[in-house]
């Protein structure tokens, strides 16, 4: 059973991707399981919380916009941050053994499966629940989707934990001190404040 959705459309769009490198940021406190994945709301998590998703970005500036940043910056004059939040988070780099069949919801991926754009782009993540739950029951074979942020527009993988089995951690950094993540302080004029002494 798919929840309505064609099962042929959603197969049309399943795509074999090896993941070389995605990236995610993580708290502090789940470094001794990297890649942090539990049943919790998200974009693509089941709404009845059954079964976990794993979310990655290419790169780590969308990670952070995906996770931390989010809409925190709206209609805001000063991009200020605290150093303490950033901190308390890791960069988890993680790469597959193998392929993952995704389903693409870029571009006009959502009309190509008689999705609402809503899947993939609104904040309110009713309608990518509904169909991560659909594909998940329905579509044994999918692992998961591809998806662009809609943050940054940056490529993102959302990868149900029935196929965790074909990742790897590749490397956990501080965000802190994280290339990527200073790139983005300086191209997005944020500042990380220091609690007050």
């Amino acid at each position: 059973m798919t929840g309505g959705y064609d099962p042929d459309r959603l197969r049309a769009r399943l795509r074999g991707i090896r993941l070389g490198r995605v990236f995610r940021v993580i708290h502090r406190d789940r470094r001794s399981t990297p890649p942090g994945a539990v049943p919790t709301p998200s974009r693509f998590s089941d709404p009845r919380e059954r079964y976990a998703v794993l979310y990655g970005s290419d790169t780590v500036r969308c990670a952070f916009w995906e996770t931390l940043a989010r809409n925190r910056f709206a209609r805001r004059r000063r991009r200020e941050l605290p150093r303490s939040e950033v901190e308390a988070r890791l960069v988890v780099s993680i790469g597959s053994t193998g392929p993952h069949a995704l389903i693409d919801l870029r571009g006009d991926g959502p009309v190509r499966i008689g999705a609402p754009s809503a899947v993939a782009h609104d904040g309110n993540h009713a309608a990518g629940r509904a169909l991560s739950a659909a594909v998940h029951a329905g579509l044994p074979e999918a692992d998961g989707f591809l998806f662009a942020s809609r943050f940054t527009g940056d490529a993102c993988v959302a990868v149900f934990d029935r196929a965790f089995g074909r990742l790897g951690v590749l490397e956990v950094d501080e965000l802190v001190r994280h290339a990527g993540f200073l790139d983005a302080l300086d191209d997005y004029d944020i500042v990380l404040t220091e609690p007050p002494r």
